[in-house]
């Protein structure tokens, strides 16, 4: 196929030459009915492109996902307008059903618990490994994931996260090999991977590891427009009915033309551009890793062997100021106007990606540069203090299975009590600090102290608690 053709742009750029009577939706029809002042600041060629699936266009959404099946290396591939959380859902209500059981990396991202309460699914969570020292979830080992397909090899699925938000990708060829081994599909999410199997120097992707279902959110470094991701399936193991069935409920009927267009042009650049594109990220990576080094009291993860990890994505240890993430985090965008993807209790990450230049690592490293010298004077005032507000931090989540399935406990009968109280409960709700939205209590589990001293804690330091139906967390709904 050809990769530099992009059906949808060239169908796009038909339609802004078409003038019609349009008695379709949306209601501003084409610009015409759109606030004046939201047309000054947003142009009105995106307006007159904001269209409905009209039967022209319907081809040229094929053509395009047929092209990024080809590009990507699949048998198939679904372009999603309302992001990857369709995507995950998607997967699981393709391949279980109420009461299966499925393989369930504890680091998955919230939208797969929702899934969960879609499709009736019992969850099996893999725990996964951890470097408390770099305070880094190495994600679900091999050896894990064959020992829990050993105890449960009625299991209709096996779900994990790969690459995680920090860019770990963990032996996905060998756990394809070992979900394949026992005929069970290995359902990826891959949000954070797009771009990854377009560079020599990147991780391989997790289609080309062999795993049956991908979604990726194109939207977070292949370039394409926010809540736009690609679904993808190889092999035999699902059919693309199964698939298609679980989209027709998941899927919007009405998507956004923009979206699509975004993910038609970001196939083009990687399929056709991808190694020179990433090759300047990663070389900006590099750098700015060596020259954060130089930084006392800084530390970043190639300091440490991690196998598999995107070069990409920065990790930057904030520990040793004696200062927490979220401080930091505040101080970069409201003085240093640096602004980092996540920043966690202890660290701050990064997404390198293909519109970064050399000035926004410049700034990076000036603002890191202002911050040690800030923090060295008032260090060890700043260390105690942190070390009273983290204790107990290197919590691991799950040593214990849910007593009720997510979908059990959305639809039972729930009670509020102040959280020191809801120990030993069934939480009714699922608690995630945000991003990466991977949560610390699960619908269906009990909730322990440790996990109500973890999320005080982040509470405390500034950190955000997503799901909760009390922002202040003082109380918490329970079966």
């Amino acid at each position: 196929m050809n990769q530099y053709s992009t059906p949808l742009l060239e169908a796009a750029r038909r339609y802004l030459d078409i003038n019609h009577a349009p008695f379709y939706m949306p209601g501003h029809k084409r610009g015409q009915g759109i606030d004046r002042e939201f047309m000054a600041l947003m142009g009105e060629t995106m307006f007159r492109l904001d269209l409905p699936e009209l039967p022209e266009l319907e081809e040229a959404v094929n053509e395009a996902e047929l092209l990024a099946s080809a590009a990507y290396g699949s048998d198939r591939a679904w372009f999603l307008t309302n992001g990857s959380t369709c995507g995950i859902q998607a997967m699981l209500l393709a391949t279980c059903g109420q009461g299966d059981k499925v393989l369930i990396g504890r680091n998955c991202h919230k939208a797969a618990i929702a899934g969960l309460v879609l499709n009736g699914a019992t969850p099996i969570y893999l725990p996964t490994d951890y470097l408390p020292e770099f305070d880094l979830d190495l994600g679900v080992s091999p050896a894990t994931l064959e020992s829990f397909l050993h105890q449960h090899p009625d299991a209709k699925a096996v779900l994990l996260v790969s690459p995680n938000y920090f860019g770990v990708c963990g032996d996905l060829e060998k756990m394809a090999a070992i979900a394949h081994s026992f005929n069970i599909p290995l359902l990826v999410d891959a949000a954070h991977g797009a771009h990854l199997g377009f560079h020599p120097d990147l991780p391989i992707s997790a289609l080309q590891a062999g795993a049956d279902l991908v979604v990726q959110s194109t939207h977070k470094v292949a370039g394409s427009l926010t809540q736009s991701s690609i679904l993808h399936l190889q092999g035999d193991r699902i059919t693309p009915e199964q698939v298609d069935r679980a989209l027709q409920i998941l899927r919007s009927s009405s998507p956004n033309l923009l979206l699509l267009i975004s993910l038609d042009v970001a196939r083009r650049q990687m399929a056709t551009n991808g190694k020179e594109l990433l090759s300047e990220p990663l070389r900006l990576a590099k750098e700015a890793r060596s020259r954060l080094e130089q930084i006392s009291n800084l530390r970043t993860f190639s300091q440490i062997e991690v196998p598999m990890l995107d070069p990409t994505r920065l990790t930057v240890l904030v520990d040793h100021l004696g200062i927490t993430g979220f401080e930091a985090d505040v101080w970069l965008h409201s003085q240093l106007d640096v602004m980092a993807e996540m920043p966690t209790l202890n660290q701050l990450v990064f997404i390198l990606s293909l519109g970064n230049t050399q000035a926004d690592i410049d700034r990076l490293i000036f603002a890191f540069q202002q911050i040690a010298q800030d923090t060295q004077n008032t260090q060890n005032e700043r260390k105690k203090k942190k070390e009273k507000l983290i204790t107990n931090y290197e919590l691991r989540v799950t040593n214990y299975q849910s007593n009720l399935t997510p979908r059990e406990a959305y639809f039972a009968k729930s009670d509020r009590l102040p959280l020191e109280q809801a120990i030993g409960r069934i939480s009714a709700e699922s608690l995630c600090p945000y991003p990466p939205g991977i949560p610390l209590i699960c619908i269906g589990e009990e909730i322990t102290a440790e996990v109500v001293e973890m999320l005080q804690c982040i509470l405390r330091s500034g950190g955000i608690i997503n799901g909760a139906s009390d922002e202040s967390l003082e109380t918490i709904l329970v079966i």
